[in-house]
């Protein structure tokens, strides 16, 4: 066992010792709070002394270096007693970027005092669609500003979106009763962490470290100089119960029993977690319990991988995130090894806190378990720290995919994306040529010969002159007129929607929708609280930015509402095409069944989804295939080829798979993006370049890794394609256009197989599985 037993200690001489320590302090520097990580405080109302309100206010933003979420804290205190009355109030921030940015909009959401309260706190949940560096912010009331609740002046503010570390990580800290607490509540030893994150090597020689104690630990968070890794905590008391409030963190660190404490204390703040993993996030557990306590907290199967030695041992050479063009970071840890080499030359050592371990001892310790688009990491070690520099490079390797912002959606959201042309509506915008050419020619022909011979015919040449003006200003008129009325008035949608089940019920819907409307829509496009939505835009020209109807405020607006998110204005243009990504995750999403007897195979449809087709592998994986199956219905299943699945699966995924409008290139640069080949994504500004598997983003590339590559669904799991759910539409009224729903997940096969074979197969469908050294990672 690697942690805090087990491991004696290399004697070293006392004059050693401090030199160890001097060594360590000028490494390490001044361990100072990472400035990334400061709240900003945006506004204090009232300001200059007004009065009249009857109310103090302050609003602080959290933390936030990535697109998706900032967390805004908004503090209403009563001057008296009490608010004296019931009372409604809309916050109002106007975060703006400098250079203007095509997504630059203001943010409103009412918040509601009660009467016998003195006190009212409340977590707003504000976009981030480009880095602010500075925010307005007002307090109205009956919409009118409150007196001296204007910030006036924007407050200058640094949330940036380009220097972004390369992987951010939540400890939850555990709640404690004393100084000493046990294992599973004593907060995790970072030292380690720091040096793999920076891509060091495990040392030729190893001291065990002197374990620090419970109120030392949390002082390891401090990052010892430049690096890729920003760790931040959050108190198992102070969790978030929005999972939307963790999207600025990759992978979130807790012990297995504080998890078992929070389910049984405070389900709301687990359901966010559990939520927030499931749409791509990584959950790092550690416990001396085993895999099987979370496999019964997150209801999942006991199908727990182990990661090949192979990968291991090449994580243990590399530097997973000593990456600049990522994290836009310079840095220089052989600086800092050779400070210590220098001081430090007849210890003989380069990291002195760091334990050298084997790559098949991390392969025993550490297992991985998918839990839809996102993964848990769980290590077996009741207290795994400060740990080896080869178990945290795996910890970090482990996942790749689902590491970074930019990584799980697939798309550039900053500057605008190339993927935008992928997801058009063929039928709206196009110009109709063959129609002009007949109205050009026939304008022509009236206005040249035919009018000519018939005023000479008539003797009456002299209104020829008169005539042809007329007619060129009635063919002008009706050729304004069929360009607004072509398209209509009304909305239509094209919708991409991917949904992620599994045996439990919980699921992840993945939405990439497109609309166009005659008219812009006066309540905008809205979807659930539960949805992150992302505005997709074409890529922004260097130098380009805003147009000043985005920078006017009010042009472009996102407004919380009690139940929905509406983006409003700029956001939703009249006679353009406007394109968003919408993720929500779903609790009770349903599930397939599989029921065997008298050698059928009949399918339930537990979901609320009517299904058109559907693929299913047992645990053989022998495919089965239904049709046209009624939401909470059920229909027969008949065996279906290899090959045959095979053709179904790669001629559905790629017969609606996203695909640049003819003529914007050829078609084999089409192709590459169909099948999702690794992409470079260059942005205009900054230094923001990075490498992605995920075209499409994380939940795509699954649907095309299986429908595409392997050509077949995984052993207990279905593909099928099912109606376009009416919630997932953002405008009433809106007319879908060449939409599609995909789902995937895992499917239970219940009752008796019908041979002594299939008896060992349904066996193997319920008993655990961990795969050994020999299996291949799914990334």
């Amino acid at each position: 066992m690697i942690g805090s037993r087990g491991i004696g200690r290399n004697g070293i001489p006392a004059a050693t010792a401090v030199l160890l320590a001097v060594a360590i302090t000028i490494a390490l520097g001044s361990l100072t709070t990472n400035p990334l990580l400061a709240d900003e405080l945006l506004a204090d109302f009232p300001i200059d002394g007004a009065k009249g309100s009857g109310i103090a206010l302050t609003v602080t933003a959290g933390s936030a270096q990535r697109v998706g979420v900032c967390p805004v804290t908004v503090e209403v205190r009563s001057i008296g007693p009490t608010f004296a009355a019931d009372r409604k109030l809309t916050i109002e921030l106007r975060p703006r970027s400098a250079p203007p940015n095509q997504n630059t909009f203001d943010f409103r959401q009412t918040i509601d005092l009660a009467e016998s309260d003195s006190i009212h706190r409340v977590v707003l949940e504000v976009p981030i669609y480009y880095p602010w560096t500075q925010c307005r912010v007002r307090v109205l009331e009956d919409g009118a500003v409150l007196p001296g609740h204007d910030s006036q002046s924007a407050t200058p503010i640094f949330l940036s979106t380009d220097n972004i570390p390369a992987l951010t990580l939540t400890i939850i800290e555990s709640r404690t009763v004393d100084s000493d607490p046990p294992d599973w509540q004593r907060f995790p030893d970072c030292r380690s962490l720091w040096w793999a994150a920076r891509g060091e090597m495990e040392p030729a020689h190893y001291l065990r470290p002197k374990q620090l104690d419970h109120e030392d630990a949390k002082l390891s968070i401090r990052p010892p100089g430049p690096t890729p890794l920003a760790i931040k905590t959050v108190h198992e008391d102070r969790l978030p119960d929005r999972w939307t409030l963790y999207n600025d963190t990759d992978a979130v660190m807790v012990s297995v029993k504080t998890l078992q404490r929070i389910a049984e204390e405070n389900p709301t703040s687990l359901l966010a977690l559990q939520q927030w993993l499931s749409t791509g996030g990584v959950l790092w557990t550690y416990g001396d319990a085993g895999s099987r306590s979370l496999s019964a907290l997150f209801s999942m199967s006991d199908a727990w991988e182990r990661l090949p030695l192979s990968k291991i041992q090449q994580a243990s050479q590399t530097a997973p995130l000593q990456s600049q063009a990522t994290t836009g970071h310079s840095f220089a840890p052989q600086d800092l090894v050779s400070t210590m080499e220098r001081v430090m030359n007849n210890a003989n050592l380069q990291h002195p806190f760091v334990l050298v371990e084997g790559a098949r001892s991390v392969q025993q310790r550490i297992t991985t378990h998918r839990y839809l688009a996102g993964k848990i990491v769980h290590i077996d070690d009741p207290y795994p720290f400060p740990g080896s520099i080869p178990q945290w490079k795996t910890m970090v390797t482990a996942t790749p995919a689902q590491i970074g912002t930019e990584n799980r959606l697939g798309f550039d959201i900053v500057h605008g994306d190339s993927n935008f042309w992928t997801w058009l509506i063929a039928e709206v915008g196009q110009p109709p040529v063959y129609t002009f050419l007949g109205m050009i020619s026939l304008f022509v022909l009236l206005v040249g010969p035919v009018s000519y011979y018939v005023f000479l015919y008539l003797k009456r040449l002299y209104l020829f002159f008169v005539f042809a003006p007329i007619v060129a200003l009635i063919c002008t008129a009706a050729i304004g007129l069929y360009a607004m009325i072509a398209d209509g008035f009304g909305s239509r949608v094209r919708i991409r929607h991917l949904t992620l089940l599994n045996a439990s019920g919980a699921g992840v819907n993945w939405s990439r929708q497109t609309y166009f409307s005659g008219l812009r829509p006066r309540d905008g496009v809205a979807w659930s609280r539960d949805t992150a939505v992302y505005p997709l835009r074409e890529p922004q020209q260097p130098g380009g930015g805003a147009t000043q109807e985005n920078e006017d405020a009010g042009a472009a607006q996102v407004v919380i509402d009690a139940d929905a998110i509406r983006l409003q204005g700029t956001f939703m243009p009249s006679r353009t095409q406007s394109q968003f990504v919408a993720i929500t995750p779903q609790m009770d999403g349903g599930a397939i069944v599989a029921r065997r007897g008298k050698g059928i195979v009949r399918v339930e449809n537990r979901t609320e989804h009517p299904i058109q087709s559907i693929l299913l592998a047992d645990a053989s994986k022998r495919i089965w295939v239904a049709e046209a199956i009624e939401a909470r219905g059920a229909a027969d299943a008949v065996a279906m080829l290899p090959v045959d699945a095979a053709r179904w699966m790669t001629t559905n995924y790629l017969d609606n798979a996203p695909e640049l409008p003819a003529g914007y290139q050829d078609a084999s640069q089409s192709e590459l993006l169909r099948l999702g080949n690794r992409r470079r994504l260059r942005n205009s500004r900054g230094p923001r370049i990075f490498n992605t598997s995920s075209v499409g983003g994380l939940v795509e590339a699954m649907f095309r890794n299986t429908m595409v590559e392997q050509g077949a669904p995984p052993a207990n799991h279905f593909v099928a394609l099912a109606d376009v759910p009416a919630e997932a539409i953002g405008i009433d009224g809106a007319k879908p256009v060449e939409c599609i729903h995909m789902m995937m997940g895992e499917v239970r096969f219940v009752g008796e197989p019908d041979s002594d074979g299939d008896r060992d197969e349904a066996a193997g469908e319920v008993a655990p599985v961990t795969n050994d050294e020999t299996a291949e990672s799914d990334e």
